[in-house]
């Protein structure tokens, strides 16, 4: 749907007159100034020079504004009604105001004349604007002295920026006067009458030059200069706005939708969401394993608003239910990440679908905390958070399908009961098996490496490690404090399957095993390299229970080999392709076994997976 947006421009005195005003101001989540002198100069020599300057996103507001707003910094604070919120151009406007009310603490800002300027070196030829810092003395006078004369400034080539403000009418007429004064002729009885006239015409002359030929042309080209802006209309809606805002920004460090969210808060409820997120992170570390913490947490308090997880909900949302719920939030997604970890999924990097996780937390957020109810809730949980993992439902338009998902499962977790758990297959999408089958056996056969994006690699290395994926040399069982020590292992080296031209990256291939214990195994044959481990741990059945931990079809990985170093090519593939093939094979059964079980809500056991 259109917003009704129109590009438009408008006089920098109407600009300056609704500053002044109080009918424009600034957005509260809007940031500080952050404009440095050059950037100043820039823009009023791109004025003065009457260049084209970019434009500004200006929001219409109707009878009530629909963001906390502020004066411009210096601005005056009026009784005035609101009439338009500038989104995006608040440095240059709010640079422009200030130079021309000349309120800066420590800089001037001076057009530069070369046809004023009596310095023999200067070789300019077109005006420029300069600006120099300034200070107080201990006696509370501004250094340098110059600045503030402006007989040394008109010396100098200098005219103060704060004379093109069309509202700086009577100063300017003092500030010439100031600064041709000394060339008056002193009235004496013995005045030579010729020389008086001539220094009168002088004076005259230097005084008609400043006026008409340097400072009233600078004041006509800025007052009536046309500054550029996209117009909204006050009935945008808040998401759009902000959203249109957020396109538009070029700043090098461009604002977050968080950071918009942060400043709505705190203006409507003085909360300090950022220190109130740092507490948590600071008290529960464990949290930020799973990406950002501020991202999941507005996402989780989206969902739980009936919002959705994106910059559309957390612009919508209402801040200070935001902020009565907040302890609620906090343990509802400690307690999806418990969730996880008894999954044992301990970290972003082995995360299927990010995604996924707010949903659940919201979930938490209005469960049950004790009793037969709570069952339920974690038992959906599981469910829900498998299922996402390994369809396909969350590979486009995350957050959409994530919010209708959520709407029945929240719903549920509200009043949790067998009957309505009997009902979620047919009113959550994600569960819905038709639509979202769970992948075949050759679909996970052909999942690639988990090291990379792919939820399906990352879901099938998930569900190898849920049985305790024990390291194949030293029996640690993976857990939250070694699971980012572990690599992703080859159980059929990289390099034999490439010199067999068989590709080595497939999910079904990998393992999480510590770094020691990769090295070290290198490209062996898995017969050599089960075999030294055979020799190393007190038996033989020892190693086959740590290789069953990652799913791993024991008979199918030790009957491998050997295979010749000296070939390679099709000759090698005839030896290797078979056995490679039925282990994936094996294990892609064996994973699927797991899958429906674990899809079902339910803690499958190791031997009816690997039966």
């Amino acid at each position: 749907m259109s917003t009704g947006s129109k590009a438009l421009d408008r006089p920098v005195h109407q600009w300056l007159s609704d500053i002044a005003a109080g009918k424009l101001h600034l957005p509260s989540f809007q940031r500080g100034e952050a404009w440095d002198r050059r950037r100043i100069e820039s823009m009023l020599r791109t004025i003065i020079r009457d260049l084209p300057l970019g434009i500004t996103l200006v929001l219409d507001v109707g009878e009530k504004e629909q963001f906390h707003s502020r004066p411009l910094v210096t601005a005056p604070n009026t009784d005035a009604k609101v009439t338009e919120h500038l989104l995006d151009g608040q440095q240059r406007l709010t640079a422009l105001w200030r130079s021309l009310k000349d309120n800066y603490e420590d800089r001037k800002f001076f057009v530069h004349h070369p046809l004023l300027d009596d310095d023999p070196q200067n070789d300019d030829d077109g005006v420029d604007v300069w600006s120099y810092t300034t200070w107080k003395n201990k006696t509370g006078q501004l250094m340098p002295r110059w600045t503030e004369d402006p007989a040394q400034c008109a010396q100098r080539g200098l005219v103060p920026v704060y004379l093109l403000d069309p509202a700086s009418d009577s100063e300017v007429g003092e500030w010439i006067e100031k600064a041709t004064s000394h060339l008056k002729p002193a009235l004496q009885a013995d005045s030579d009458a010729t020389q008086i006239y001539a220094a009168m015409q002088a004076h005259e002359a230097r005084r008609q030059f400043l006026k008409d030929d340097v400072i009233s042309p600078l004041r006509e080209t800025l007052k009536h200069y046309r500054l550029p802006y996209l117009n909204l209309p006050a009935s945008t809606p808040k998401s759009v706005a902000l959203e249109v805002f957020i396109n538009m920004n070029t700043n090098a460090k461009p604002l977050r939708p968080f950071d918009i969210v942060v400043a709505e808060v705190e203006n409507a409820t003085e909360a300090r969401l950022q220190e109130m997120i740092d507490a948590f992170v600071a008290k529960h570390p464990q949290v930020a394993s799973f990406g950002n913490v501020s991202d999941l947490l507005l996402q989780t308090i989206a969902l739980h608003q009936d919002l959705p997880p994106n910059k559309s909900g957390f612009f919508s949302l209402d801040a200070q239910r935001l902020v009565d719920e907040w302890d609620l939030t906090l343990q509802g997604l400690l307690d999806a990440i418990e969730l996880l970890g008894q999954m044992r999924i301990w970290d972003a990097e082995r995360l299927p679908t990010a995604v996924a996780v707010p949903v659940v937390a919201a979930m938490f957020v209005r469960a049950p905390k004790l009793g037969d109810a709570r069952g339920l809730i974690e038992h959906v949980g599981r469910k829900y958070l498998w299922t996402a993992f390994f369809t396909g439902r969350y590979d486009g338009a995350a957050a959409t399908r994530a919010h209708a998902d959520a709407k029945p499962l929240l719903t549920f977790a509200s009043a949790p009961t067998p009957a309505a758990l009997a009902r979620l297959d047919a009113t959550v999408p994600v569960l819905n098996r038709e639509v979202y089958p769970l992948p075949t056996i050759r679909g996970l056969q052909a999942a690639g490496w988990p090291n990379g994006r792919s939820s399906l690699a990352r879901a099938i290395l998930a569900a190898s490690n849920y049985f305790g994926a024990r390291d194949f040399a030293d029996d640690s069982v993976l857990s939250a404090s070694n699971v980012r020590k572990r690599e992703y292992h080859h159980l059929f080296p990289a390099k034999l399957l490439s010199d067999s031209g068989i590709d080595p990256n497939l999910a079904l291939n990998c393992a999480l095993i510590t770094w020691r214990t990769n090295r070290t195994i290198g490209r062996l044959d898995p017969i050599a390299y089960l075999a030294a481990r055979a020799e190393a741990a007190p038996s033989a059945e020892s190693v086959d229970a740590r290789l069953r931990s990652h799913l791993i079809p024991v008979t199918a990985l030790r009957e491998a080999g050997p295979y010749p170093n000296e070939v390679v090519g099709p000759e090698l593939q005839v030896q290797v392709g078979p056995d490679f093939a039925s282990f994936i094979e094996l294990r892609a059964e064996a994973v699927s076994r797991a899958m429906v079980r674990l899809c079902d809500g339910d803690g499958p056991e190791l031997a009816e997976v690997l039966s």
